[in-house]
């Protein structure tokens, strides 16, 4: 229901966009070790979806997306990051891929 989780949703892709911003200041960017194969914006990407890991049953995933003001989790991942240009430069996503969205396309929110 985008009407009702539209807050949330946004709060997730701001928090996101902050945390990034954060991040970029830290040592750990800065410095740009690999660590197992991932450079530091691949592994900030990939714990906040790696936090996001669920299963649910059918039946509760139905309940939910009708009355939870936050979107299932597999959206709260895909949804903003789909839509973060670090994201794209990070796993090297391309046009036509389909976590790729065009610059204009991309959510701005600041």
């Amino acid at each position: 229901n985008g009407k009702a989780s539209l807050g949330e949703n946004i709060a997730d892709f701001g928090g996101i966009l902050l945390g990034i911003d954060a991040f970029k200041k830290t040592g750990q960017f800065r410095k740009g070790e690999k660590i197992g194969g991932l450079t530091p914006m691949q592994r900030y990407f990939l714990g906040y979806a790696l936090g996001w890991m669920t299963q649910q049953r059918d039946e509760v995933l139905r309940t939910r997306l009708l009355s939870d003001v936050h979107a299932p989790a597999k959206w709260r991942v895909l949804g903003p990051l789909s839509n973060i240009p670090e994201f794209h430069q990070a796993f090297g996503v391309k046009e036509g891929q389909p976590m790729w969205r065009s610059k204009a396309d991309c959510l701005r929110i600041w």
